[in-house]
């Protein structure tokens, strides 16, 4: 009888196995127990950072070390980038091994390179401005142990590929990071045509678009490794996605070990506010910066502001302009407040702008997604993101904040409605399986704690509405058993949020931790209403009766013709335009119907929007102000105020050249002739004739120009030729 395998028989892991070619951990810790290769590797992570490894951060080694492909999940500023610094302590320094990161974003890339050169490492992060033949090859001598690309160099470029299939390099490669996995799962669904409805709300955030579809290709190219273990790290990735990446890398249950650390960040205070302004304006950004006047630019909370678009990142910049008080300092390219970085910023600028910000030249960068998501910026206090978006994407950039042991400050601005969406919890059903559009509203209407709420999304893949929730109450319950202080976030902790929120008009680095804590007082709140730019008034607008509409009609037509002898004064006739082209009844009757609305000659270019010949504006505004003048006159001489009210705007004598050549004084004891329907129709009829008759006259006067012309050309032509035929005779 076969020998049949039990359910309960545990299978073995698969194990590294020992090659006498490429990269091997060191001898001695690769015939250790896994006690003691924990016990050394959290000695080694304390000789070199001074402070003991995680529990996962030494499971995620010691997977490494056994060659298994390891997929680490943590929450932003856990250390995921250490994993790989740990593991390549574990191989000899003289085999010169290559470790290969590939990362969605140059900026991440520099921005790690930088780290790991402080830490005593040697790296480079490949751009097409730099990766040439030269550094390929040494790239495949081990000159650098550390290399950063993105997905399309890795995928797509003839020297890259030369380098990467080559013995030589193959012996040298020690071990493959894929960091921000979670972006295998979004683009790899774009690039497979699934998930394309998803993909555009994702471009809410403009820049993400940075992240490449080549993401969702890896797969083929990672076979080819040698046989060495791959490190995927992300800080969001719902099970659904896990599922989706593992697919995509071609890796199977067996194949790798999904490692899963803290996930929240209790140390981020989470405030949710509802925007009173649009999304395009910004404004609402006004009630969180103080004024240059109590707080200098140097003691200014560090801030990152992350934007939907690279057109409202100029925007943000100048709503700080705003809330400062200092208009236009946005502008100055080397502004000590306020800078911005997004996915069209010149190399140069992208450059200085992370490495001044990082020396603490100025506290606040107006960004999109661009700036990236792995930045270890200690110095980074608050975070704000405009509008609502992908939980996910959120959690990403709230996290850059609160990595210096300090509390960090993470601020939502939601727009209270999102069109074609759900905006309140009754829209929900319970128990139904939400969608991309679904995860961006319920975080941004749900009353449940924030902080549950993100965690929810990154472990259940939904974003709960509802307080009675099995799954949310069991998230709560374990937040008490691992010890969390009690969460204080917007929904948790109302009054305590919206006085933090007043007070953060006079924050600056010395009071923020005050603030966060809520014991901050202060005596009186800063009145920051004139930061505000005044209210537009709408035009306003009535309906006319009849009678008034008789008088106004006149007004229209007067105008007219007032517009058309100016304009043929002005520009001799058989011209391609005529003056009802730029004059006619749509800018008369804008002018007669706003007339309560015209004080300036702005007023009237906004009207008809704008001039179309010399001294246009200002005839027309004489010709209002006349006609004004004139219904007060009247007005004043027949009438009582309340009469004048009810009858309405008085035309007298029907003619507005009148009163404009008599200053508005022989006419006042004229009575109203209103005109009739007829006499009105009659009028435009003559207009109408009169139009006809300058045209014809026009197009007769072009015909004999066109004939003089002609004439004169076939005269000329003429003594031409008799002249050629007198000279070859």
């Amino acid at each position: 009888m076969l020998n049949q395998i039990s359910s309960r028989t545990i299978i073995p892991k698969p194990q590294r196995i020992w090659t006498p070619t490429g990269i091997n951990v060191y001898k001695k810790i690769y015939e250790k127990r896994d006690a003691d290769v924990k016990t050394h590797i959290e000695q080694v992570s304390l000789k070199t950072y001074g402070q003991p490894s995680k529990t996962q951060q030494t499971d995620a080694v010691l997977n490494l070390i056994r060659g298994r492909n390891t997929f680490l999940l943590a929450g932003t500023g856990f250390g995921k980038s250490r994993i790989a610094e740990l593991y390549y302590k574990m191989i000899p320094q003289n085999k010169r091994a290559v470790v290969l990161v590939l990362n969605p974003l140059d900026s991440l890339g520099d921005n790690q390179v930088y780290e790991k050169v402080q830490a005593g490492f040697t790296a480079i992060n490949l751009t097409k401005m730099n990766f040439n033949q030269e550094v390929a090859n040494e790239i495949s001598n081990g000159v650098y142990q550390f290399v950063y690309m993105s997905p399309e160099t890795f995928l797509n470029n003839k020297i890259w590929e030369a380098v990467y299939f080559s013995r030589k390099f193959q012996n040298r490669l020690a071990l493959i990071v894929v960091d921000e996995a979670h972006m295998i799962y979004i683009w790899g669904l774009v690039e497979s045509g699934h998930g394309k409805k998803a993909a555009a709300i994702l471009l809410r955030f403009q820049d993400i678009g940075i992240f490449r579809p080549c993401y969702g290709n890896l797969g083929g190219h990672l076979l080819f490794r040698n046989n060495k273990p791959i490190l995927l790290l992300s800080a969001t990735c719902r099970p659904v996605a896990i599922e989706a990446i593992k697919k995509s890398l071609k890796l199977n249950d067996e194949d790798i070990d999904v490692i899963q650390a803290e996930l929240t960040r209790p140390e981020i205070r989470l405030i949710r506010i509802p925007m009173e302004k649009s999304l395009a304006s910004s404004l609402d950004l006004i009630k969180v910066f103080p004024s240059a006047h109590d707080v200098g630019n140097a003691d200014l909370v560090p801030t990152l502001v992350y934007s939907g678009s690279r057109n409202r990142t100029l925007t943000v910049m100048e709503v700080v302009d705003r809330a400062r008080e200092t208009p236009l300092s946005c502008m100055d390219p080397h502004n000590t407040c306020v800078r911005r970085f997004h996915s069209c910023t010149g190399d140069l600028d992208k450059v200085r702008c992370v490495d001044q910000f990082a020396n603490g030249t100025f506290p606040i960068i107006s960004a999109t997604m661009a700036l990236g998501l792995g930045q270890n910026w200690k110095r980074v206090r608050m975070v704000a993101h405009m509008g609502r978006g992908d939980p996910a994407q959120i959690a990403q950039m709230l996290g850059r904040c609160g990595r210096d042991g300090r509390m960090g400050l993470g601020l939502m601005f939601v727009e209270k409605t999102r069109r074609s969406g759900k905006n309140t919890v009754n829209q929900f059903t319970r128990g139904a399986a939400q969608s991309d559009e679904d995860r961006i509203d319920a975080l941004a209407i749900t009353p449940v704690c924030l902080r549950i709420a993100f965690s929810m999304d990154n472990l259940l893949g939904y974003v709960p509405l509802w307080e009675d929730d099995p799954a949310y109450i069991k998230e709560k319950d374990r937040e008490v058993k691992a010890g969390f202080a009690p969460c204080r976030c917007s929904n948790c902790a109302v009054y305590e949020s919206a006085k933090l929120i007043k007070h953060l008009v006079l924050a600056n680095q010395d009071n923020f931790d005050a603030i966060l804590d809520d014991t901050f007082d202060v005596p009186s709140i800063p009145d920051i209403s004139h930061k505000f730019p005044p209210k537009r008034q709408s035009p306003h607008k009535r309906k006319f009766r009849d009678e008034e509409l008789v008088i106004l009609n006149a007004l229209k037509t007067d105008l007219i013709m007032e517009m058309t002898k100016m304009y043929n004064r002005l520009i001799p006739p058989g011209g391609p335009l005529s003056s009802t082209d730029l004059f006619d009844t749509d800018e008369a009757e804008a002018i007669a119907y706003n007339l309560d609305n015209i004080a300036t000659i702005d007023d009237i270019r906004s009207l008809i929007g704008g001039q179309c010949f010399p001294g246009q504006l200002e005839k027309l505004l004489a010709l209002v102000i006349d006609f004004k003048h004139a219904q007060v006159t009247q007005n004043s001489t027949h009438h009582s105020p309340k009469s004048a009210k009810t009858t309405g705007p008085q035309f007298p004598g029907g003619n507005i050249q009148t009163l404009a050549t008599a200053d508005g004084n022989a006419e006042a004891s004229i009575c109203v002739q209103r005109k009739t329907k007829k006499a009105i129709a009659a009028e435009k009829r003559q207009e109408k004739a009169r139009e006809k008759a300058i045209s014809l006259e026009r197009d007769r006067k072009r015909k004999e120009q066109v004939a003089m012309i002609m004439a004169q050309t076939w005269a000329d032509l003429n003594d031409k030729q008799k002249t050629d035929s007198t000279d070859t005779r």
